[in-house]
């Protein structure tokens, strides 16, 4: 059973999230927290956290180790029904 307040997810993405080891917790993260947006193909957008969002979730309190994961990660969201798409390894901040 769905819990009514989880971030739609389909079932490729699910995968894809499983196989490059990221988690729920952080998916939701980024879902509802990420403020750096950009096109992703056809009625897609790719949803990050800037650094900006990493120390504004610091300062309220969001544990750091939740975090150093989610800004690991990029999502890929269908702009028609806000459904997570795939999960993509986020290269863009590695230092």
């Amino acid at each position: 059973m769905s819990h009514p307040t989880r971030t739609p997810i389909s079932p490729h993405a699910r995968r894809r999230a499983q196989q490059r080891g990221k988690r729920r917790d952080a998916l939701e993260l980024v879902y509802r927290q990420g403020d750096r947006q950009r096109r992703a193909g056809r009625s897609r957008r790719a949803v990050s956290l800037s650094h900006r969002a990493c120390r504004s979730l610091i300062s309220d309190g969001v544990p750091p180790h939740l975090i150093d994961r989610a800004r690991r990660i990029e999502l890929i969201v269908s702009e028609s029904d806000e459904a997570i798409v795939t999960v993509l390894t986020n290269t863009e901040d590695r230092k």
